[in-house]
């Protein structure tokens, strides 16, 4: 009985909320039970949690985004770098290559000398062969002297020769048997005598002949050496060469970048010149260029931008330029440092800076030093 009471008289009371305007009119009345009051509050806790809700939630999605950005240009930077080396790597391949086909072609050339070198060792083997069984013939004179019914020693052949030619009638007197066994031995000496300084002489030319064969080998020989000698020594010049002048081009970016980048911090000028008392984009190229590189720019950006060889933003390299525009013309040039950063003469404001590459979007990029 009391609850009831109670809620009747306190949970159940109603309210009066006055509202009292600027003028002179009665009051305003309402009547509004308590439980109203509770709700209203509560939609009022509700709707400030959802807005504060809301609002943190914007600033994470805003910090998200922008985190985001930042690595979109960060892995943009990360992927031309490695655009940049896989170019280099293919560069150093194709320079392997080349120094592969090279050491190959004098490889082949030494295998040749070395086959030729093995053919005039054989030939020579075949040369000394052939004059071994020249020298045969002696021994089957001698063996002929020998068997002979006389048993004369060659030495005595030309006594032999001389008797049998200067009395041929004595000689066959003794009897018919032996004058015909004289007249057999005396024509085989006879034979033998002739033929044996025809021998000694043919052999001698050949001998002679095989001399001069040989000695016109080893000057070929010795020709086949000095040209591998000389290609190799061609081949290590070359290389020098070479290396020096990719190392000259490389020092003479670096002066370009180190140039440019020592005027950082100097005024912009409207159509200057001169870095140190104020100069434009262009005239900011221009003078860099020149000076340091020997290389004529035309005056603006626009026609700085038809000179040169136009190479990808993965192909740039120190001292390369690169062209923005405003939608429809070049209006701006700058110089590439490397590692995504230019140098340039920017506006009044900053001057001459050091920025993005990408803080505006490149229209082209110019390789002017002609490398």
């Amino acid at each position: 009985m009391k609850w009831k009471k109670f809620k009747k008289e306190r949970i159940s009371l109603d309210y009066t909320v006055m509202l009292v305007p600027h003028s002179q009119k009665k009051p305003i009345h309402f009547k509004t039970p308590v439980w109203t009051f509770g709700v209203i509050f509560l939609g009022l806790l509700v709707l400030t949690g959802a807005c504060l809700f809301f609002a943190g939630s914007r600033h994470q999605l805003i910090q998200v985004r922008q985190e985001k950005e930042q690595l979109e240009q960060e892995w943009k930077r990360l992927a031309e770098q490695k655009q940049l080396a896989d170019q280099e790597n293919e560069i150093l391949r194709q320079e392997q290559e080349q120094q592969k086909k090279e050491l190959q072609e004098l490889e082949n050339r030494t295998r040749n000398t070395l086959k030729e070198l093995e053919d005039l060792v054989e030939r020579e083997g075949q040369i000394r062969q052939e004059l071994g069984l020249e020298e045969a013939d002696p021994e089957s004179d001698e063996i002929q002297y020998i068997d002979s019914p006389e048993g004369d020693e060659p030495e005595e052949l030309p006594e032999e020769e001389g008797a049998s030619s200067q009395e041929p009638e004595d000689v066959a007197a003794p009897g018919p048997d032996a004058g015909q066994g004289a007249a057999d031995s005396g024509g085989m000496l006879r034979a033998s005598s002739v033929n044996l300084p025809i021998t000694l002489a043919e052999n001698e030319a050949s001998f002679r002949a095989i001399q001069a064969e040989m000695g016109t080998l080893q000057l070929m020989l010795s020709e086949k050496t000095g040209q591998y000698e000389g290609y190799m020594s061609t081949i290590e010049e070359k290389k020098a060469a070479v290396a020096a002048e990719k190392a000259r081009k490389e020092a003479l970016r670096a002066s370009i970048v180190a140039s440019a980048s020592s005027y950082i911090g100097n005024p912009y000028v409207y159509g200057g010149n001169d870095p140190h008392t104020g100069v434009d984009c262009s005239g900011f190229t221009r003078y860099i260029l020149g000076n340091i590189a020997g290389v004529y720019l035309n005056r603006t950006a626009a026609a700085q931008s038809s000179q040169g060889k136009t190479v990808s933003a993965a192909e740039a390299r120190p001292g390369d330029l690169v062209f923005y525009s405003n939608g429809s013309n070049v209006n701006h040039v700058a110089i590439y440092v490397g590692n995504g950063q230019v140098v340039h003469a920017s506006n009044e404001r900053v001057g001459i800076t050091r920025s993005d590459m990408y803080y505006r979007t490149p229209v082209a990029i110019k390789n002017v030093l002609g490398d």
